[in-house]
């Protein structure tokens, strides 16, 4: 016949083992929160970068109904790869700290 404390130390020890399971399977949930919001994070980084204000949107829309549907579109072809070699241009100019 076991005695008490000889119980107690076998419950401590089981409890303890599954604390343990237990607290593994935390951190992987938690990782793989961790990586969907990372996700999520990203995507509203480039809804942040590729958001266009108001005004440029009426632009836009004028110039469609002044131009036509092709010549707008390739129009906006045009100053979008301007915009971002201006862009590159300026990030291999300015360092990376000043550019703001």
């Amino acid at each position: 016949m076991t005695s008490r404390a000889d119980e107690y130390a076998r419950r401590r020890g089981l409890l303890q083992l599954r604390c343990t399971a237990q607290r593994q399977r935390m951190e992987q949930s938690l990782a793989q929160i961790a990586s969907d919001f990372g996700r999520f994070e990203r995507s509203i980084d480039a809804v942040r970068k590729f958001r266009v204000p108001p005004l440029l949107l009426g632009a836009a829309a004028a110039l469609a109904l002044g131009l036509g549907g092709g010549r707008t579109i390739g129009l906006l072809g045009r100053a979008w790869v301007l915009f971002n070699s201006f862009q590159r241009i300026k990030r291999s100019i300015l360092p990376t700290g000043s550019s703001r």
